[in-house]
């Protein structure tokens, strides 16, 4: 679930805060003293969590209130709960909104929370690592990584996933994907090893699951020219790092989404500076783009989805920490996802900034 806490000055650069001002829930009165909700300005939040339609679902915010706060959550015009969290059920999918109403020392806040509610009957596969093994995985600092990560023919899979990875050991090298467990994302440029030794971390400290839980890392290309990825021409998928197979080959999959956070090698690099990059400034920015390849071998749809880890393009702003639920429905019928990191900071041999991501629950639509 993503962050929801209500800062108007953090500016998440992909979930925003959104301020919109509504004439009037019209939501019927359950008292005289707190159960309406009269014409106000509303903070829109939406929230990455998917519920399923017919079946209770539980929500807890993750924004920040007093201890003494009075909760007062509506749906359909109806008071569903006074409490901190709720159960509800919805009854149909598409998007739900839950309005909630807080009273502190006299002052009332009002919010909606909007839900992407998913039909009983989806198809949907979701990456899940928590049974990945780490036992007998390479330490670093906060956890372990998996113990094949520098084995030059180790193949990586997850369900129907297959994770790309490649390994050069006289080297010390690697790319593509690996698997981490770290809940370490301290800045490792003056530590023991630096950041080559501790590469692996999130800034999320771990999965979507919470800390320390397991996540993927990617060491990825810089994006490419663009006559290596013309629309309606064969891609040739082995030439990349950061790519995703689906094993299934007896069904056909649709692109949902994928979580992503920026690895603390970048974020650290693109606020200070290091020994490679610069630090960023305004016209900045460091993004990922995602490519799908169809069983055809060709490009699934007309143009990526982009996802911005760092947009200074307008303004230097924040840059978030937490876990980023991205759409990636656009991209259609794939067989391959591809993912290309691209940064302004680039020099004479390449890019600067280092070229790492974080992903988790990458989740696709089975749909035959």
């Amino acid at each position: 679930m993503m962050n929801t806490t209500i800062k108007t000055k953090n500016k998440n650069l992909f979930y925003g805060l959104v301020l919109f001002l509504f004439l009037g829930l019209g939501l019927n009165s359950c008292s005289s003293d707190d159960s309406s909700i009269p014409s106000a300005i509303e903070q829109v939040i939406r929230v990455d969590d998917n519920p399923i339609a017919t079946k209770p679902f539980q929500f807890t915010p993750k924004n920040t209130f007093p201890e003494n706060t009075k909760f007062f959550w509506y749906s359909n015009n109806v008071l569903i709960s006074e409490e901190l969290s709720f159960t509800h059920i919805f009854t149909k999918e598409g998007e739900q909104r839950i309005a909630l109403r807080t009273v502190e020392n006299g002052t009332e806040q009002f919010y909606a929370y909007i839900f992407k509610v998913l039909s009983a009957n989806t198809n949907y596969v979701t990456l899940d690592l928590s049974t990945f093994d780490l036992s007998n995985g390479q330490a670093t600092a906060g956890g372990t990584i998996w113990s094949k990560t520098y084995e030059e023919d180790a193949e990586l899979h997850s369900g129907i996933f297959q994770f790309n990875h490649s390994a050069f050991p006289e080297y010390y090298t690697w790319m593509g994907f690996t698997v981490s467990n770290s809940n370490d994302n301290s800045n490792q440029i003056n530590q023991e090893g630096g950041w080559l030794q501790n590469q692996w971390g999130s800034m999320a400290q771990g999965g979507v699951k919470g800390k320390g839980t397991p996540f993927l890392v990617s060491f990825a290309d810089h994006k490419p020219d663009a006559s290596l990825l013309q629309q309606g021409e064969k891609i040739a998928v082995e030439r990349f790092s950061s790519t995703v197979k689906i094993t299934d080959s007896k069904n056909q999959y649709a692109a949902k989404s994928v979580s992503l956070a920026i690895s603390p090698w970048p974020y650290y690099g693109v606020l200070h500076g290091d020994d490679y990059s610069r630090k960023f400034v305004k016209g900045d920015f460091f993004a990922v783009h995602v490519y799908g390849v169809n069983k055809a071998g060709i490009l699934s749809s007309e143009k990526p989805v982009t996802h911005y880890f760092v947009d200074f393009r307008n303004e230097v702003g924040t840059i978030s920490q937490d876990w980023n639920k991205v759409d990636l429905s656009s991209l259609g019928e794939v067989e391959y996802l591809l993912f290309f990191l691209e940064t302004t900071d680039v020099g004479q041999w390449g890019a600067n900034t280092a070229l790492y991501f974080t992903m988790d629950q990458l989740t696709v639509d089975k749909i035959n």
